[in-house]
């Protein structure tokens, strides 16, 4: 033993390592300081005192170490403790490097791509590495030198394999480090386990960054309410088929509209695998949004060669944002970011988008926040919406086993407007889940489930009401014009738009869902509530929605109460408020469906407004003949006779300010207090109601 040897002995003793991979990490840690000679630079820093540099090299300050030792000491134990290690190294392949090489195979990586992988793993799993880096590099020239004892690769090929063109970079296996440098030095968790693990494969180390697509429960025909369905379908045939790059589809709309599960779908008339990048690690924890597009980077990479595969990557606002995210910033007059901008740079992110081999389906709630730069490089962006009454009606036939729910809680299911697919099928599954009741006990418990799901999502409505009265008649309407011509031109499919004025409860809305009933449509009805919105400009987006699902769903279009969107502009005192006008005005001109606006107040539209309306119908008070007809029909079970029917039928001939809805009003009444419905009875009611209206306080009614 020289006398070099003899000191370092003397202030440094060799430790036992605590794996084979330390021992590697110490290898790796020796060759690097050897190469660079650095043992001044540490001492100058001072971090030798923290012992965690001489962890890593497998070093620990001797019992006879009188503090005096320097940087020669620590340069000869170095070298001591590298020619140890190369000695016991052996010859052969480790695991680590036979994992390696196969992940080259699969991506075509060059000799300093696996070198500098071998180094990230090791650098993965062994904490020591990132604190010599932190030690002993100031500049990126020094991580490169560092680098090039390590792998013994030249710094230019380790400069290129760096390069964010480069097969790892775009992969998505590097991360950014924890040292201050452009350079990624930290690797992918994912990745780190599979290649150490004693069974890599393909299959093996995709389980680490996605999941396969479960089969879907829905069909394409489900799917008939959106209108671009089956040209997604038949335009990812032909990018598979051609095996086409930069194929990119964009997803969006309100959570449960089927999104995911349209994804899911199409593996089957495609004959394609569906593979999903997951929002959370195997032990349920979240994954942020660029470690998600990492993975997904690292999929393209490793499903390239693989012919007929679809990636998803549900819930992209991780990676793009959130209108929730941009809200503040929008209030400021400032554009929302990506999401970990500083993580995903815009320029990778929209190469990625224009180079992907693997074609993918992205899905997100909102699109508000992307920025227009990522918008424009998706070849098709869809809107998924609540599908319409038919479409319901089959997605509660296909999660409802047969019998599991009455047909009657399955119409008043399909019935409601807002209904979403994921709704429907966790409200079948809880319904599986408590078997054995009766069929009525599983009908309420479908409709408080889904009751209790959309009024979590804010919607007002839960079961939806019957359209239209039990007693209702279009003989009980007193109009201006006959509705049954009416209605049989419009059954000849030409579209028309209608505005239909009048005293509240003459029947407008009433005759619109009739309308629907006869020409056998849905009916849209839309309220202010429905439309206005509190944010600038989000009226007018909920206008051109609700027109646009009319004519996805070929429904009649119903605006209640008109009036608050179609008034004379001349007396607008805002911008918005003629904003509002003008974007119905427009809509309405382009829309070839049937429309229909219901109004009280006719007299504050302005003219322009009323003359693109082709109909415009008045409904008027009952004349007296249907206030007899009505009130005889309601009371026929009462078995009076018509003697007995006079006073009442001449007390009703005075209210001649009656509706429809005047009937209704007092047939729930009586309904409610028991009462039996005879004629002096509903007149009473009747009277009460003529007497609140400001026509009936002009004068004297009632009996006397």
């Amino acid at each position: 033993m020289s006398a070099i040897d003899t000191a370092a002995t003397a202030a440094y003793a060799p430790i036992p390592f605590r794996s084979p991979l330390a021992r590697e990490a110490a290898l790796l840690a020796t060759r690097m300081l050897a190469g660079s000679g650095w043992y001044q630079r540490l001492f100058e820093r001072g971090r030798l005192r923290d012992h965690d540099v001489l962890t890593l090299l497998g070093l620990e300050e001797s019992d006879e170490y009188d503090g005096r030792a320097g940087a020669a000491d620590l340069r000869a134990a170095v070298e001591r403790q590298l020619r140890s290690l190369q000695a016991r190294r052996g010859g052969g392949r480790d695991r680590l490097a036979r994992n390696i090489e196969r992940l080259g195979d699969m991506l075509h990586l060059g000799r300093t791509e696996c070198a500098l992988l071998r180094v990230m793993v090791i650098a993965a799993r062994v904490n020591h590495v990132h604190d010599f880096y932190r030690v002993a590099v100031t500049t990126e020239r020094d991580f490169l030198e560092l680098m090039r004892h390590a792998t013994g690769c030249r710094p230019q090929d380790l400069a290129g394999a760096y390069r964010p063109a480069g097969t790892l970079r775009r992969s998505g296996f590097l991360d950014s480090g924890t040292i201050g440098l452009s350079f990624p030095t930290a690797l992918n968790d994912g990745l780190a386990d599979a290649l150490l693990s004693p069974s890599f494969d393909e299959a093996g180390f995709l389980r680490h960054l996605v999941r396969p697509a479960p089969p879907p429960r829905l069909t394409l025909e489900d799917y008939a309410h959106v209108a671009d369905a089956d040209l997604v379908r038949d335009y990812l045939a032909e990018a598979l088929s051609r095996r086409q790059r930069g194929v990119n589809i964009l997803l969006h709309g309100a959570p449960g509209t089927g999104k995911t599960e349209f994804a899911r779908m199409l593996a089957g008339p495609l004959r394609a695998s569906v593979h999903e990048v997951p929002n959370c690690d195997s032990d349920g924890d979240p994954i942020s949004g660029q470690r998600r597009f990492r993975a997904y980077s690292a999929c393209q990479s490793v499903l390239a060669a693989r012919p007929r595969q679809l990636l998803l990557f549900d819930e992209v606002e991780d990676v793009f944002g959130s209108e929730e995210d941009g809200a503040l910033l929008a209030l400021f007059g400032a554009r929302p970011r990506s999401a970990d901008p500083d993580r995903l740079r815009k320029s990778w992110v929209n190469e990625t988008l224009e180079s992907n081999p693997v074609p993918a389906i992205w899905a997100c709630n909102t699109i508000g926040a992307i920025d227009p730069a990522f918008l424009r490089r998706f070849d098709l962006v869809v809107e998924f919406r609540a599908p319409g009454a038919a479409i319901r009606r089959r997605v509660l036939e296909r999660y409802f086993a047969p019998g599991q729910v009455s047909d009657a809680c399955l119409a008043r299911l399909a019935a409601i407007e807002g209904l979403a697919p994921a709704q429907a099928e966790r409200a079948a599954r809880v319904v599986r889940t408590l078997r054995g009741r009766s069929q009525a006990a599983r009908d309420a418990c479908a409709e408080r489930v889904i009751g209790a799901s959309l009024r979590a999502m804010g919607h007002a409505a839960t079961v939806a009401e019957p359209a239209l009265p039990a007693h209702y008649d279009p003989a009980f309407l007193n109009t201006d014009r006959d509705l049954d011509a009416l209605a049989r031109g419009l059954a000849t499919g030409h579209g028309a738009r209608l505005c239909l004025y009048g005293p509240p409860g003459t029947g407008k809305t009433a005759f619109a869902h009739h309308l629907g009933r006869v020409l056998e449509r849905p009916v849209l009805v839309r309220r202010a509530s429905d439309l206005l919105d509190k944010y600038v400009g989000g009226t007018e987006a909920r206008i051109r929605a609700a027109f646009a699902q009319a004519t996805s769903d070929g429904a009649i279009l119903v605006i209640d109460e008109a009036d608050g969107f179609l008034r004379d502009r001349a007396g607008a005192q805002r911008r918005w408020e003629v904003t509002q006008v003008n974007e119905l005005l427009t809509q309405m001109e382009a829309f070839d469906g049937i429309f229909v606006a219901s109004t009280n107040l006719v007299d504050t539209l302005e003219a322009a407004s009323l003359r693109r309306f082709d109909f415009k119908v008045k409904f008027d008070y009952l004349t007296r003949e249907q206030r007899r007809a009505l009130l005889l029909r309601v009371v026929a079970d009462t078995g009076e006779a018509l003697d007995a029917l006079r006073p009442a039928l001449a007390q009703l001939d005075r209210l001649d300010h009656l509706t429809p809805g005047d009937f209704a009003n007092a047939l729930r009444q009586m309904r409610v207090t028991g009462e039996r419905a005879t004629a002096e009875r509903l007149v009473r009611l009747l009277s009460v109601e003529q007497a609140m209206k400001p026509e009936g306080r002009r004068r004297g009614i009632g009996f006397h």
